[in-house]
């Protein structure tokens, strides 16, 4: 009768209660709730009141044991495994004695905590988060309390000052350094604190303690509690002493860059004025072109030198606008000295200067280092090369630096002209034994007949087609390569029409058979 009382008063006093047990020091379970059961020992639920109770879990054990050692109180959270989730339950265990002060049981209960335990991890983690963009944001960030005085530094400051934020606790922001005055002398960072609004980007001038003069970037909010009153402020730094060595550094290349585009000009303006003195005697225009190559390329290459340094930031970092002024510059500069150079070449055939050294030279090996200077924009293009390795045995009575410009300028202009995805390749014909004819083909718009000679004059494109959609040069490649081919005893011819594609050929000597034996 005593046993059914007890289990009745057990149930009527506990079963709504928060999961709970009861057991003896060794571990045997005297009694545990309907809600112990569901959440820990599911078995339980099948068994008769009169039924002896399975054993708690091991983990429960373990705190067990050590309340019965220890006879005192313990708190721990413990977690469980509910299908995919994680239930987490603040249990607290503790022993009961009797009259005589011996330990009869031991008594747990468990409060789930699962939403506070999530809630505090979710606060941690963008606590965290906060913390990271805000050290990726800026350098250093701060508080201060409502007198103005700093009562928080990051870690950070140590790299920006020299100092410990212990050092800087209490002291005023004004008092770390000057800050910038306005147009107008006022104080924009002072200003927004006396008020309590916010204020963003306020030069500070900080010397180290090394002496060294930091320049920082200073932003703020105010901070009010929960009943509205001003608590102080909150705000992030940044170090801009390399941002603006690197602007003055800018400002002084461009000073330079636009003086050196000034002589530029200069000579341009001479070169003109010359040029139309000298309009009756061709020899004369080029003898004076000539003479210039040293003035044009000097200035050029200062251009690309300054535009090469700027744009590695050798001495510090530049915008994403300046960075895309240097490229073209540079980009500029080096298609103004190829021209020039081009322009040389012409007049030095016309006036009989170009040197032209004869030698036995490979076919196969020129072809070979054709392909690999258009190969980079055949690649971006996505064209088909596969053409264009031609294993042919020949070998060339030719000047190999010059036939091999005739060859990158004939793949160049293939390479140029034709759309993505599509074609270029090379054949080559032995005629008479005496010429090798190598035809550079492309499967590009074409060219229209009336237009198929003028490519071939100076500073002329075809009026029709892709040579005169805006493509880079201005019509000298052609020009040049056919005055070369022909000091080497060969010419150039095209075969094209509109929507077909084009057929350059050049024409070249072969080495003689009785010279091939010689050797």
């Amino acid at each position: 009768m005593q046993s059914i009382v007890s289990r009745e008063f057990f149930d009527a006093v506990f079963e709504q209660a928060q999961p709970m047990y009861m057991a003896q020091p060794d571990g045997t379970v005297i009694y545990a709730n309907t809600g112990y059961k569901e959440h820990f020992r599911p078995g339980m639920l099948e068994l008769d009141d009169e039924a002896s109770l399975p054993a708690l879990p091991a983990d429960h054990m373990e705190i067990l044991r050590r309340v019965a050692d220890t006879k005192a109180v313990e708190t721990k959270l413990v977690s469980l495994q509910a299908g995919k989730d994680v239930e987490y339950f603040l249990s607290r265990h503790f022993p009961i004695f009797d009259d005589a002060k011996h330990m009869i049981a031991i008594c747990g209960s468990f409060i789930n905590s699962t939403r506070q335990v999530n809630a505090e991890a979710k606060l941690r983690r963008e606590k965290r988060r906060f913390l990271d963009i805000t050290r990726a944001a800026s350098d250093w960030i701060w508080e201060t309390d409502a007198d103005g005085r700093l009562t928080f530094v990051s870690d950070r400051v140590v790299q920006a000052v020299g100092l410990p934020p212990l050092l800087l606790k209490g002291k005023l922001l004004a008092e770390l350094g000057i800050f910038k005055p306005e147009e107008d002398g006022s104080n924009k960072a002072e200003n927004a604190i006396e008020r309590h609004v916010p204020f963003r980007s306020v030069p500070l001038e900080i010397q180290d303690t090394t002496g060294d003069i930091k320049i920082f970037n200073i932003s703020g909010v105010p901070v009010f509690n929960e009943k509205g009153r001003f608590t102080g402020y909150r705000g992030t730094s940044d170090d801009i002493t390399a941002r603006l060595l690197a602007e003055d550094e800018a400002l002084s290349s461009k000073a330079d860059l636009e003086h050196a585009i000034n002589e530029i000009t200069s000579k341009n303006i001479q070169l003109e004025v010359t040029a139309k003195k000298a309009v009756e005697s061709a020899r004369a225009k080029n003898t004076f072109l000539a003479n210039m190559s040293h003035e044009l390329r000097t200035p050029l290459n200062a251009i690309i030198g300054f535009a090469e340094v700027i744009g590695l930031e050798t001495f510090g970092p530049i915008s994403d606008k300046y960075r895309e002024y240097v490229g073209d510059i540079l980009n500029s500069g080096k298609h103004l000295l190829s021209l020039i150079e081009d322009i040389l070449d012409i007049a030095r055939i016309e006036s009989e200067k170009i040197p032209i050294e004869i030698v036995e030279t490979s076919l196969d090996g020129l072809i070979a280092d054709a392909y690999v200077l258009v190969q980079t924009h055949a690649v971006e293009k996505n064209l088909d090369l596969g053409s264009i390795r031609t294993k042919t045995g020949i070998n060339l009575a030719v000047d190999p630096t010059r036939c091999l410009q005739i060859l990158v300028n004939l793949l160049g202009n293939a390479v140029k002209f034709t759309p993505e995805k599509g074609q270029v390749g090379i054949d080559v014909d032995v005629v008479d034994e005496q010429f090798a004819d190598i035809t550079v083909w492309d499967t590009g718009p074409g060219i229209a007949e009336e237009d198929q000679q003028k490519i071939f004059e100076a500073f002329k494109q075809a009026h029709e087609g892709v040579y005169s959609r805006g493509t880079d040069g201005v019509g000298l490649g052609l020009t040049l390569s056919l005055k070369l081919a022909k000091l080497m005893g060969g010419d150039i011819t095209v075969q094209s029409s509109l929507s077909t594609g084009s057929r350059f050929t050049v024409r070249l000597r072969l080495v003689a058979p009785d010279d091939a034996k010689k050797k």
